[in-house]
C-alpha cells in the first residue's frame, strides 16, 4: 500500500502541468499564451523604443519651431550641426540661380579690347553675364564687359572708354575699369557720375602688364586686383539697378533661325553664332573662327542675342583724334533672339542713366532666358541676316 501510494505521488508531480505546459493524454504541449518571456530581451526592446520615440519627438519639435526651413538640425549622436540647405537668389546679370552672398557682390564693367590681332584671344569674356559690343573708332570694336558671379581669372587686355559705354555702366550703377578714354569721354565721367576706376592711375598691384603680348595690348587684371582696387575706392557695394525680366528656356526642335550674321564693319569684325539645341544657346564666331575665352580656351557661349540699331556719327574730337558717338538716349529698332527663334523689338532710353527698355510690338517688356545676354550695337545702315 505504502510502496504504490509512493509510486502514485510520484507519478502525479511527474505529471503536473508546470508554466507554460499542459498535460493531454499522457504527454505534455507548449500553450503559446503561457510562454515566460525573456526578462533581458524585453528589457533591450524597451531600450530602443524609448530611444525612437526620443528621436521622433526631437525631429517633431525641431520641426514645428522651424518656420522658415533655414534652422539648422542637431544630430544628435554627434553633436555636429547640420546646416538646412541655403535658398537661392536670382544673380542680377543673368537671373541664374546663386547663393544670397554671391547674388550680392558688386558688379563691376571692364572695357575689353578687340584689335585684330594684338588683341586676340580676349581674357574673361566667357565669364561676362552682360557684353556689350559696339564700335570705337575705324571700323575696331570693343567690349563693355559686365561682371559679377562667377568672376574670371583674368580680364583683358583693358583698354580706352567711349561716352556710350560710360551710359551703360550707369544703366547698371557699376564701376567701370578703363585704360584712359576718348576725349569726350573722359570730360563725362564727373558730370554724369560714373564709379571711375582708372587703371593708368592706379596701376599695380591692382593691374600688371603681361610679357607675351605688345603695349598697349597687354594691361590686365586679376580677380583678387579688381577685388582690392573696388574696396579701396568704395565701390565694392551691393549691386541695385533694374534687372532684366526673366523666364523658362522654350528649346526649338526645328530652330526657326539657327544662323546670325552681324555686320560691323570689315571682315576682321564680323561676327556670327550659330545656334546649340543642346544648350540652348549660340555659339559665338569672331572674323570667321571660334570666338574663344584665353583663360579656358572654350568657345564663347551666349543665351541671349540683343541686336540694337542705333544712329551713329563719325567725326573729329577736339584734340584731332577721330570719333564715333552712338545716339543711345532716344528709341530705335532692336531684334532679339533667344530659344533660336528671333522677336522684333523696340529699344528704348529716356536719359544716360535710364535703363534701356526692349519691348515687343505689344508694347510688353521682352523676357530673357537665364544665363549670359550679349548686346549688338550696330548703327541702323549695318545689315543683319538670320
Amino acid at each position: 500500500m505504502t510502496n504504490d501510494a509512493t509510486t502514485d505521488l510520484k507519478t502525479a508531480e511527474s505529471t503536473k502541468p508546470v508554466y507554460g505546459e499542459t498535460v493531454s493524454a499522457g504527454k505534455k504541449s507548449i500553450d503559446p499564451f503561457k510562454i515566460r518571456p525573456n526578462k533581458k530581451r524585453v528589457m533591450v526592446l524597451s531600450g530602443l523604443l524609448i530611444v525612437l520615440l526620443i528621436i521622433a519627438g526631437y525631429i517633431w519639435w525641431q520641426r514645428s519651431h522651424n518656420t522658415t526651413g533655414s534652422a539648422p538640425l542637431t544630430n544628435i549622436f554627434s553633436g555636429v550641426v547640420a546646416p538646412a540647405p541655403a535658398p537661392k537668389a536670382d544673380a542680377p546679370l543673368t537671373g541664374l540661380k546663386v547663393d544670397p552672398d554671391a547674388a550680392k557682390k558688386p558688379v563691376v564693367g571692364v572695357m575689353i579690347e578687340n584689335l585684330d590681332p594684338d588683341a586676340r584671344p580676349q581674357s574673361g569674356l566667357g565669364d561676362a553675364g552682360i557684353v556689350y559690343e559696339a564700335l570705337a573708332e575705324g571700323g575696331i570694336t570693343r567690349f563693355l564687359a559686365l561682371f559679377q558671379t562667377p568672376a574670371p581669372a583674368i580680364v583683358g587686355p583693358i583698354r580706352s572708354l567711349r561716352p556710350y559705354y560710360l551710359d551703360w555702366g550707369l544703366e547698371h550703377n557699376a564701376p567701370i575699369v578703363h585704360a584712359g578714354g576718348s576725349q569726350p569721354a573722359l570730360e563725362a565721367i564727373v558730370p554724369r557720375g560714373l564709379k571711375n576706376v582708372e587703371a593708368l592711375v592706379y596701376g599695380a598691384p591692382y593691374f600688371y602688364r603681361a610679357t607675351d603680348r605688345l603695349a598697349p595690348h597687354n594691361l590686365y587684371a586679376k580677380t583678387d586686383g579688381i577685388d582690392a582696387i573696388l574696396a579701396k575706392l568704395g565701390f565694392n557695394t551691393e549691386p541695385k539697378f533694374t534687372t532684366l525680366t526673366r523666364k523658362d528656356d522654350a528649346v526649338q526642335a526645328a530652330p526657326a533661325h539657327p544662323k546670325i550674321d552681324i555686320d560691323f564693319s570689315s571682315d576682321s569684325y564680323a561676327v556670327s553664332y550659330q545656334f546649340d539645341s543642346t544648350s540652348d544657346s549660340y555659339a559665338r564666331t569672331l572674323a570667321g573662327v571660334p570666338h574663344k575665352d584665353r583663360n579656358t580656351d572654350k568657345q564663347i557661349m551666349v543665351k541671349n542675342i540683343v541686336v540694337e540699331y542705333v544712329p551713329t556719327t563719325y567725326g573729329t574730337q577736339q584734340d584731332g583724334k577721330p570719333e564715333t558717338d552712338y545716339a543711345i538716349v532716344g528709341t530705335g529698332k532692336a531684334l532679339v533672339f533667344e530659344d533660336g527663334d528671333v522677336t522684333t523689338a523696340t529699344w528704348i532710353k529716356a536719359d544716360h542713366a535710364s535703363v534701356t527698355k526692349l519691348t515687343n510690338s505689344d508694347g510688353k517688356d521682352i523676357t530673357f532666358n537665364r544665363g549670359n545676354t550679349w548686346y549688338e550695337v550696330i548703327p541702323t545702315d549695318k545689315t543683319v541676316t538670320y
